[in-house]
């Protein structure tokens, strides 16, 4: 049955997408790095978009517009009602979500997580804050290197920033640009990670890869 927390949250992810769809429309783009999004789909790896929590908002902008949502299969917060709007945002942009509890049963949760590396294998592709969900800011998580690894992905740094938005008063300063804003988005060199590479090194270069192109966005 449903309850009215659940149509609540279910409305706010609805929301989530709409205004997302609202600044694909509207918003002008200056976009650096387009090659090497080439690179990495040339590859024919899965493709794993990678960015500092704070952007993504600008992020999912880009990939309603320009990649469509339906490309995309992507890992949320299970068991937790944040997770719950972002299922919903990310269904109605037509994603598919999955959402993992690593703090319920890891079983199942592991069973989600190697779903999403199927469907990456298969031609989907996946994005992720590696600072996410509760930071600290710009700090990895171990998942993004996980996942890379374990689906032999070709990884995307991505950074981006506008003037024309607001920042929320949270950990991340999550951005949130506004319709009809200039939106400054810059693509890393790929990075092609096999299953075997350390974690390490792995996590190394992904945390220089984005605080490289997180500076050279705000410039």
């Amino acid at each position: 049955m449903t309850t009215f927390t659940d149509r609540r949250l279910q409305f706010q992810g609805n929301m989530l997408a709409l205004y997302h769809r609202i600044l694909a429309r509207t918003v002008r783009w200056q976009i650096e790095g387009q090659a090497n999004v080439s690179k990495a789909m040339i590859s024919k790896r899965p493709l794993l978009w990678l960015f500092w929590h704070e952007q993504l908002s600008i992020f999912v902008t880009y990939a309603v517009r320009f990649v469509g949502g339906d490309q995309f299969t992507i890992v949320t917060l299970g068991g937790d009602p944040r997770g719950d709007i972002l299922s919903t945002f990310a269904a109605s942009l037509g994603a598919s979500p999955y959402g993992v509890d690593m703090q319920g049963n890891p079983m199942e949760g592991g069973r989600k997580v190697l779903r999403i590396i199927e469907a990456m294998k298969g031609g989907k592709d996946s994005f992720l804050a590696p600072d996410g969900p509760d930071g600290p800011a710009f700090e990895q998580k171990a998942g993004a290197s996980f996942l890379a690894r374990k689906a032999g992905a070709a990884v995307i740094p991505v950074g981006g920033f506008t003037n024309a938005g607001y920042a929320l008063r949270r950990w991340d300063k999550y951005l949130v640009p506004l319709p009809f804003a200039r939106l400054h988005l810059v693509f890393g060199e790929p990075i092609f990670v096999n299953r075997r590479d350390k974690d390490e090194l792995v996590t190394e270069k992904i945390a220089a890869a984005l605080t490289a192109v997180y500076q050279q966005a705000r410039t």
